[in-house]
């Protein structure tokens, strides 16, 4: 008997051994995948490229990798919009549709997620009039658990595609989704620094001062750098380029100050500042390559959504917290901002625009004590954690953070009742799933 492939996490800290591992190229291949879960009796999961940093994906079941399932299927030059397939990496996709002269109106900084991982898991940008990536699906199909290819969009099941938008795998497998563009833009960047004390007392204004706006802080300094953003018809400069590759130097320069920070904690911010990456300037690149940047190191990461008015204090509680821990990540806390969103599990949910917090740690186990540090805190503020980052949180954690919880566990029970895409993470975040009496 062969042994079973081994599937992991981009982390490499979450893998599994699936019965089977399928890696469909066409939408038949995914629902051929679900009807083998179901005559097995198996869970079914759905996997892209492994970027959340949580069992998210895994399963002893069915694993269907949709990283060969790619490629635009049709671009709307009118609307304008783009259909794509679900394991179409974000970083291609964007290409593409810069190519076309067109763009997504926000994306994430890691553009190695498929579109499927990044929607399902609430993944966003910045900047205070955009919602999740999940927020601008126009329509998407889902194979259900009958193995059928369902179609929604805003007129026809607009409840159901509301639920699926941010949907964790849990109601089914994306096959294809349709998102809004906008024409193809470029950004001009003017980064700063300031004290932080002076920019929390006008983190309302700031967060509204340009078209996306993000800060760093480095817990064991009291100021924080600053990156706004507007966009322009200026023609990208040679800095654009540049200052891409210099954030992806500056990783890796986080990655040796990682293993040193395993012998000495204090090492970490003596070492810091050794690396010029951080130099501020002013440039003007294309939009989508200005949002994102290579990342060759493995790392785990947390991050909350929470109320925009609730950053300041949140970040003046978590200063002392975190000197106090004695530990100190390479990686600077992000800070970045957005609308509200009305996907029942959207982590932005609500009509009030949001901030998002971040720490990033390597990925040894003295850091992720930072990480139980920062949630502690957070989730005092009123925050919700990332669906596809680490954190403990459990349904009893989060329902009450959710006005619409019981929307989307309604939706569920209707598209899964038996429960064919639900794993071990799934009960823990979401509990298992509830037929009403007299439905089972």
């Amino acid at each position: 008997m062969s042994a079973r492939p081994t599937w992991k996490t981009w982390s490499g800290l979450d893998r599994c051994t699936p019965r089977h591992l399928v890696t469909p190229t066409t939408e038949d291949g995914i629902a051929d995948a679900v009807r083998l879960a179901a005559r097995e009796d198996l869970v079914l999961r759905a996997a892209g490229t492994g970027h959340s940093f949580n069992p998210l994906a895994t399963t002893d079941g069915v694993l269907a990798d949709l990283t060969r399932y790619t490629g635009i299927v049709s671009v709307d030059h009118a609307t304008p919009s783009v259909t794509v397939r679900a394991g179409t990496l974000l970083d291609d996709l964007t290409e593409a549709l810069h190519r076309q002269g067109l763009a997504l109106p926000n994306v994430g900084t890691l553009g190695g997620q498929t579109v499927a991982g990044a929607i399902s898991t609430g993944n966003h940008g910045t900047g205070i009039a955009h919602p999740p990536l999940s927020g601008e699906i126009l329509a998407m199909t889902l194979v259900d658990a009958d193995g059928k290819p369902r179609t929604l969009d805003r007129d026809c099941e607009p409840e159901l595609l509301r639920a699926a938008r941010t949907g964790l795998g849990a109601l089914g497998v994306v096959s294809t989704v349709t998102l809004r563009c906008v024409p193809a833009f470029n950004l001009r960047v003017a980064e700063g620094s300031e004290p932080l004390d002076a920019l929390l007392e006008r983190f309302d204004s700031w967060a509204h001062s340009a078209d996306h706006v993000t800060f760093s802080w480095q817990p064991w300094s009291d100021r924080a750098g600053t990156r706004s953003m507007h966009r322009t018809r200026e023609p990208a400069t040679r800095a654009g380029d540049r200052k891409r590759y210099g954030i992806t130097l500056g990783e890796l320069w986080c990655g040796v100050l990682g293993h040193a920070g395993r012998f000495s904690s204090a090492a970490v911010p003596r070492l810091s500042g050794l690396f010029g990456g951080g130099a501020t300037e002013e440039f003007t690149g294309a939009g989508h390559r200005v949002f994102t940047f290579p990342q060759p190191v493995r790392f785990i990461a947390l991050e909350h959504c929470l109320p925009l008015e609730n950053v300041p204090d949140a970040l003046r509680e978590l200063r002392p917290a975190l000197r106090r821990s004695g530990l100190h990540s390479p990686y600077s806390v992000l800070g970045r901002v957005g609308a509200g969103d009305d996907s029942p599990l959207s982590p932005a949910h609500g009509a009030g625009p949001v901030g998002y917090l971040n720490l990033t740690v390597p990925r040894m186990a003295p850091y992720l004590e930072l990480l139980r540090t920062i949630e502690h805190v957070l989730r005092g503020h009123g925050a919700r954690p990332h669906w596809g980052k680490a954190h403990t949180a459990t349904a009893q954690v989060l329902a009450p953070r959710y006005p619409e919880w019981e929307t989307f566990q309604r939706v569920r029970a209707e598209l899964d009742p038996e429960g064919r895409f639900t794993n071990d993470y799934l009960r823990r975040v979401l509990g298992p799933v509830r037929v009403p009496a007299g439905n089972g």
